[in-house]
């Protein structure tokens, strides 16, 4: 077995697999002694079926089925063997017809590869933001916690404090076509929402007000404090939607004591106000902080993306795209999809340039403790902060069964780690600034 590479540029080349007999020969003939030993045929005792008949019926498929894997091993090892790293997946060559009893076969493949450069990050520099919380956002963090185990008191009419549960069904109309199951959504909403609490505000108990397709789709804002995303409003089924009003009610917030500070953070590790303030401003500063440090990382990126050069396999490309995309059968179209993905393309393979030059790696126990974060952070929005570890991990081991979230956290894992990189090497122009400061940087 032997490969070859036949340059076609520095960024593609095609690799010619070729294989003699001798290679795959053995191993088909053990196979076919077994299928002789268990093959089931009218007429013939188990185990009696003669080898000549089964290789008649079996030897071809399981010759190709043969060959087929160790193709496919040997190149895959002469990539890794190589660190080629490719863009794309190979492209095999038209072949018309393999004869498995030839003494030697060949297959070639076309590919194309990242090209080889280096990125120095210490010349690229932008602004370190160091973001601080203001008083008035660890008050608003306190309250909610407040909020958070308040007593609900009853109130005879919807007023300004209001908070109002609220149930959103589709409105199916008589002549509608099939049948269509839309369970009701429910939210609260209160003054905060001024566009959603300003359409039932002056409703009572069951009443409801209709809102059309057509409104919710010219106002995103007022879908959204619905809970609605844009998505969901372009596909309902129905040209309305009935917003009930099921429950109203004001709040009466927890008291600033002990008992709450118990409830947020666990048993006697709050004792005053003052430690409460303390904490919620660290924990803010170290929110606002992650934010600050993904700003910097984002610039240095867009610095990149903008001044390295990377040439892309572009013949290459199109021939994988039309070969990997049954829908895309003509080249034009290919150059053109090509065309509009290039600068996305040359962004994964400077981030994967940053990732393996800088000898970043993910396992597992990585993945995991992200998902555990992830856990801490949505329970930490309903203000639950003392959960055990143990009981952390158990929902994350949850988390972690979707394939979908395990390739978004791992995705998020190996950003963590680059960004640590970025952090450490890109040069830095420290800046301390307001959260409402970086607030307006974000606009720019």
């Amino acid at each position: 077995m032997n490969v070859t590479a036949t340059n076609h540029d520095e960024v593609s080349a095609l690799l010619t697999v070729t294989l003699d007999k001798s290679d795959y020969k053995d191993k088909v003939e053990k196979q076919l002694i077994n299928y002789a030993k268990n093959a089931q045929v009218p007429g013939f005792r188990k185990g009696k079926v003669p080898l000549s008949m089964v290789r008649k019926q079996y030897e071809a498929g399981i010759a190709f089925e043969e060959i087929n894997k160790q193709v496919s091993d040997a190149l895959n090892n002469y990539v890794k063997d190589n660190n080629l790293r490719l863009v794309g997946q190979p492209v095999p060559q038209p072949v018309e017809e393999l004869n498995h009893n030839a003494e030697q076969l060949s297959v070639g493949f076309e590919v194309g590869y990242e090209p080889e450069f280096t990125i120095d990050l210490s010349k690229y520099e932008a602004p370190h933001f160091k973001v601080e919380a203001s008083d008035k956002e660890i008050n608003q963090s306190i309250e909610n916690m407040q909020k958070r185990f308040a007593e609900q008191v009853p109130q005879e009419a919807i007023a300004d404090d209001s908070h109002i549960a609220l149930e959103i069904s589709q409105v199916v109309e008589d002549d509608a076509e099939g049948a269509h199951n839309h369970p009701p959504k429910s939210i609260v909403v209160n003054a905060e929402r001024k566009l959603a609490f300003d359409l039932v505000k002056g409703l009572k108990m069951d009443e409801s007000v209709k809102v059309s397709k057509e409104e919710l789709q010219n106002n995103e804002e007022l879908a959204k404090e619905l809970g609605f995303s844009k998505e969901e409003t372009d596909h309902l089924h129905h040209n309305e939607i009935e917003v009930k009003v099921t429950d109203f009610y004001g709040l009466n917030l927890a008291e600033l004591n002990q008992e709450l500070f118990d409830k947020v953070y666990g048993e006697g590790n709050i004792k005053s106000e003052e430690e409460l303030k303390a904490r919620v401003k660290s924990e803010l500063d170290e929110y606002f902080q992650q934010n600050a440090d993904v700003h910097f990382v984002n610039k240095i990126l867009e610095q990149i993306n903008e001044k390295e050069e990377v040439k892309l396999p572009e013949a290459f490309l199109v021939k994988w795209l039309m070969f990997s995309n049954e829908n895309i059968n003509e080249e034009s179209k290919a150059k053109e999809i090509l065309e509009s993905e290039k600068n996305q393309l040359k962004y994964q393979i400077l981030e994967g340039k940053l990732m393996n030059d800088n000898k970043i790696q993910l396992d597992y126990a990585d993945v995991l403790a992200q998902a555990e974060q992830l856990v801490r952070n949505q329970l930490a929005m309903y203000g639950i902060h003392h959960l055990s570890d143990e009981e952390v991990q158990k929902y994350a081991v949850e988390m972690l069964k979707d394939e979908e979230q395990v390739r978004q956290i791992s995705s998020e894992v190996g950003m963590a780690k680059l960004k640590d990189v970025i952090l450490e090497k890109a040069t830095k122009t420290e800046t301390r600034i307001s959260h409402e400061q970086f607030l307006e940087e974000l606009k720019k």
